[in-house]
């Protein structure tokens, strides 16, 4: 019998899983064509599925816990550790420079009349997201089934609403120049490893349930973001925006909109927080950086790079995906190759992944790191 911990276990998976990156979807696939995009998202989602049970099993499979880095330290070593923290500080600035821009599209939605510029929404998200980091809250965990709960809730009924204004014609569209376009995105959109230690937390003393759960917190995403794509493809058509929401704005209007860009906020602004704090502490644990140096630098670094005017939202999401993705995916495959052999503890599943699966896999991410970095990336 499953107890509540485990569906609080896939909770935390699935909030971690759902972002930003839902919002890139249908321009992806617009762009694309759906049904391209549709096979993106249902090939990476196998793919993302094997990598966060591979994480797992490396979880299981060493006694003392760790985030991803600890593990590359303890089965790569020390230079591997470098690269991969290097990865990670990049990363998560990233990630904190695309809330920032949604976040401020978002409230250029709800307070449309009062903002007249969309500089205006990134400066007031970031100092208020600024203000939160400084306070320190930490109490978002706590938050995520809430936040799933109206996540399922706002999706569903956006659908339905929208359901009579889609146009199935508007599915059917290809473009081959764009074929890649969607892979950094939903790569991005998919990611979850650093959701898995917590999971094996949650679940402590129950690890026997881990593989469920990461399988169901896994596919639950999935059904979000295909509904959402039809949604906003078939309504909105050749008016897909890169946030997805203000392109549904003409055609839905009213109360939906209104709701959506709520939702956005809490979702981009809870990210934010998540990814402020994550990045503090690595500054602080790993490298030993003074922390008024480290708060100072998670707090002005996200809203310069949004001054720099690096890309538009589609473009920064994609080349993150594609890139830090990619790269982080790498070493995942190198961590549990190596700890298959080494590992210090007997695990609860194990999965018989075929070494030659595991460098296709390698090969895969790889060639996406090259094609975004040389010829999709404008970051």
């Amino acid at each position: 019998m499953k107890n509540g911990n485990f569906w609080y276990a896939i909770a935390t998976l699935v909030g971690t899983i759902v972002g930003v990156g839902i919002f890139g979807l249908p321009y992806a696939a617009w762009q694309a064509g759906f049904f391209i995009s549709a096979l993106y998202l249902f090939g990476l989602f196998f793919v993302f599925a094997l990598l966060h049970l591979m994480f797992g099993e490396i979880i299981l499979r060493t006694n003392d816990g760790h985030r991803l880095l600890g593990y590359v330290q303890i089965y790569l070593g020390d230079r591997a550790k470098k690269s991969v923290l290097f990865i990670a500080i990049l990363g998560a600035l990233g990630g904190m420079l695309i809330y920032i821009l949604a976040g401020g599209e978002f409230l250029k939605i709800i307070f449309g009349d009062f903002l007249t510029d969309k500089w205006q929404g990134y400066l007031i998200f970031w100092a208020i997201m600024s203000a939160i980091l400084v306070v320190g809250l930490k109490a978002i965990k706590e938050s995520e089934t809430i936040m799933l709960i109206f996540m399922a809730a706002v999706v569903i009924f956006m659908f339905v609403s929208g359901l009579p204004k889609i146009d199935v014609s508007n599915l059917f569209g290809f473009n081959p120049m764009n074929f890649f376009t969607p892979y950094g995105i939903t790569m991005f959109a998919l990611a979850g490893t650093v959701a898995i230690p917590a999971v094996r937390n949650i679940l402590k003393g129950s690890e026997h349930q881990m593989k469920s759960a990461i399988i169901i917190g896994t596919a639950v995403p999935l059904l979000f973001y295909f509904l959402f794509m039809i949604l906003v493809v078939g309504v909105s058509g050749n008016a897909v925006s890169e946030d997805a929401v203000s392109g549904l704005a003409a055609m839905l209007g009213g109360p939906i909109i209104y709701l959506c860009a709520v939702f956005g906020i809490l979702l981009v602004a809870t990210s934010y927080i998540v990814f402020g704090l994550y990045l503090k502490d690595t500054l602080v644990c790993d490298l030993k950086i003074n922390k008024y140096l480290s708060v100072l630098f998670v707090l002005f670094i996200p809203i310069a790079l949004v001054l720099l005017d690096l890309g538009s939202f589609a473009e920064i999401i994609g080349f993150l995906g594609g890139v830090f993705g990619g790269l982080e995916s790498i070493y995942l495959v190198l961590v549990y190759k190596r700890a298959k052999k080494s590992g210090d503890r007997n695990p609860e599943y194990s999965l018989n992944i075929p070494s030659l699966l595991l460098n296709l896999l390698i090969m895969v991410f790889a060639f996406g790191v090259f094609y975004t970095l040389f010829f999709d990336g404008k970051v």
